[in-house]
């Protein structure tokens, strides 16, 4: 398991186990986890939390990893809060090499930069595309659609994102 010098916090919700680490610690805490019977990376994902009134949050963004002991069927989510513009956190590609491709879609999706990484480019945006669609303050509208009567509607961002 993870030293408890690296955890902020160890819960359960709704029956699922979780552990919060500081970014800093990310790494190591992961590869103590791996060393321990965690190894399988079930997926590598992101919360904006910019619009989330319901509590206070240790960040904007919650860096989430699913992971699973395939000897125990044993699951647990390990978060972690950062912060800035834009936000980093350390790659696990070395120790979970299909977070390779987990790490590029999140900094896609979310900007959130992967230290460390070895190809941190966007892989489902094209290239020249500005912004993070996955984001709560990426502006919303759409595209004219010549046949659609609602074309004015689709046009129009709302009030609040």
């Amino acid at each position: 398991m993870i030293p408890e010098t690296l955890t902020v916090e160890r819960g359960v919700t709704a029956g699922d186990a979780w552990v919060t680490v500081a970014p800093a610690n990310i790494h190591a805490a992961l590869s103590a986890l791996k060393d321990s019977g965690f190894r399988l990376l079930v997926f590598l994902t992101c919360v904006d939390h910019l619009a989330d009134a319901s509590r206070e949050w240790a960040g904007r963004y919650e860096v989430v990893y699913q992971l699973r002991d395939m000897e125990t069927r044993e699951q647990l989510r390990v978060r972690a809060y950062v912060d800035g513009d834009p936000p980093h956190i350390d790659s696990v590609h070395d120790l979970f090499p299909p977070a390779n491709w987990d790490e590029r879609e999140t900094y896609d999706m979310f900007g959130i930069v992967f230290d460390n990484h070895p190809d941190l480019t966007r892989i489902l945006m094209p290239d020249d595309w500005l912004g993070h669609p996955l984001r709560r303050d990426y502006p919303v509208g759409g595209e004219v659609v010549e046949f659609s009567e609602e074309h004015e509607r689709w046009q129009t961002a709302p009030d609040k994102a």
